[in-house]
């Protein structure tokens, strides 16, 4: 800022300098050469008495002259004191400047010629408009010069260390809005990029929280069952039991224990969602028709013995682009989180096109989402306000959206108004 105020004062003392010096050049050729137009009408004179004009015939009221406006004779041959009156300039009057020429007839001097004159003045009317011009023009380059200052630089000046402190993680420094048309709207943006930063900082550390916090609760679950697993194993080993069926009924527990830790197992390897990057998928084509019955038969009778109604709405057969186990994944995913938050009513998948894309819509009746927790919707480990004692790592709606943008399609989430809606995005 202060290299750009020194722009500002070096720029008013060079105009004015500028100003001062075409003011003195001006001023200057006025008095060094006060005009020649004079000159041009004197020789214009000369030529009409070497052509045989008469002196006395040539009128100066007509206005063909403008700044000769009289003329004496003197012949060669006149006395000398009249030719010393003559070039003294005798008669003429004081307000006018002359001067004397010769003229020639076939190359004899005949006689003198006096001019008197007006010498032309400076116009100081356009001297006065080439400096007000100028100052203008001072005027508006410094104008321009404060105006960027105040309108650009020192808003930019305010804001230039935001992305500097951003990339270093500070998110907890505000910014004031500013009022400049054209940085206003770009800190506010900025302020609000860093708030939004850092909430989500302060969710990411929360969700990592409770993703360890998960992780350290199903591990140690782990104890429960390994623990009685080795204790029936003991038993066995030691000839405890003293009946067939005691030994069985202890067999069946080792299995059920088995099952229960294989379940924990599989739920620690979910929350490590880093393993999610690595899911391939295997492009290929399939049929609307054919992925629409492996839905309805894999959860006909499940939903039936639930009272849970399932609506299907109709479609154009078309190929579809894509892994179909990893889609029939992402709809049974949404079919469960229906039964699991809907009120157990309806759940209806219906079929569109839009923009060159195949959309799956997948509706449920019940309470939607608060407005304020759908952007939080497809976060790892984040569960809405409607999960509250009910099953769940908050990792579902997370996988789906990761399988989907691995095919190429997307997700996306809308609260009814006594329900909610997921729309699916799919190639064909």
């Amino acid at each position: 800022m202060k290299a750009y105020n020194k722009l500002i004062l070096w720029t008013i003392l060079t105009g004015l300098i500028v100003i001062a010096i075409l003011n003195g050049y001006v001023s200057y050729r006025e008095i060094r050469e006060p005009g020649k137009a004079y000159r041009v009408e004197i020789n214009r004179i000369i030529d009409q008495v070497q052509r045989g004009v008469p002196p006395e015939e040539i009128i100066f009221t007509h206005g063909d002259y403008t700044y000769v406006n009289g003329l004496s004779w003197i012949d060669q041959g006149a006395e000398a004191q009249a030719v010393e009156r003559f070039f003294a300039g005798i008669g003429v009057a004081d307000s006018y400047e002359f001067t004397v020429k010769p003229v020639y007839l076939e190359q004899q001097l005949t006689g003198y010629l006096r001019f008197s004159y007006r010498l032309p003045g400076a116009d100081h009317s356009v001297f006065l408009i080439l400096n007000v011009f100028l100052l203008a023009a001072l005027g508006a380059v410094t104008a321009l010069l404060f105006y960027i200052r105040k309108q650009i630089l020192e808003p930019f000046h305010t804001l230039q260390e935001l992305p500097y402190e951003l990339s270093r993680g500070q998110l907890n420094t505000g910014m004031k809005e500013h009022r400049s048309r054209f940085f206003g709207r770009f800190v506010w943006g900025l302020d609000l990029l860093r708030q939004t930063l850092d909430t989500q900082k302060q969710t990411n550390l929360r969700l990592e929280k409770d993703r360890q916090t998960l992780v350290a609760s199903l591990s140690h679950e782990l104890k429960t069952p390994v623990a009685a697993i080795r204790l029936y194993a003991s038993a066995l080993d030691g000839s405890l039991y003293d009946s067939e069926e005691k030994r069985q009924v202890a067999v069946r527990l080792i299995g059920q224990k088995a099952e229960q830790i294989e379940q924990l197992i599989g739920e620690i390897i979910t929350a490590s969602v880093s393993s999610l990057q690595d899911i391939e998928i295997v492009p290929g084509e399939f049929y609307i028709s054919d992925l629409n019955r492996k839905v309805i038969q894999g959860h006909k009778e499940r939903l039936e013995l639930l009272k849970i109604e399932l609506e299907t709405g109709p479609y154009q057969d078309k190929l579809l682009q894509g892994d179909q186990d990893k889609l029939l994944e992402v709809i049974n995913n949404l079919i469960e989180n229906a039964i699991k938050y809907g009120d157990g009513r309806r759940i209806s998948m219906t079929f569109r096109e839009e923009d060159y894309r195949q959309l799956i819509v997948i509706e449920n009746s019940g309470e939607p989402l608060l407005p304020g927790e759908l952007p939080y919707i497809f976060t790892s480990f984040w569960r809405g306000s409607n999960a509250e004692g009910k099953p769940g790592n908050g990792l579902g709606l997370f996988i789906c959206k990761q399988l989907l943008q691995k095919m190429g399609g997307d997700i996306f989430a809308k609260p009814l108004e006594h329900g909610m809606r997921f729309v699916l995005v799919l190639r064909y």
